[in-house]
């Protein structure tokens, strides 16, 4: 019981903009998995994350380059 709750403070403390979907996905699970298992699946999004705005961040300097070659 105490650690659902421990799992369930987490939850819902996680930034809404960042992570609502993954804190519905988890919260629908049956049973809710271990604080530790929701943990590792937080940080699994959050690198998830980093590597989609950095590949786009890659992708609009290499539009922007080529926008001031045209130029």
């Amino acid at each position: 019981m105490y650690e659902e709750d421990k799992a369930h403070q987490f939850l819902m403390g996680l930034n809404d903009e960042l992570y609502a979907t993954l804190r519905s996905q988890i919260l629908a699970l049956d049973p809710l998995p271990t604080l530790d298992k929701i943990f590792s699946m937080t940080q699994q999004e959050e690198s998830d994350k980093k590597l989609i705005l950095a590949r786009d961040n890659r992708i609009e300097s290499g539009v922007a380059f080529a926008a001031k070659e045209q130029g």
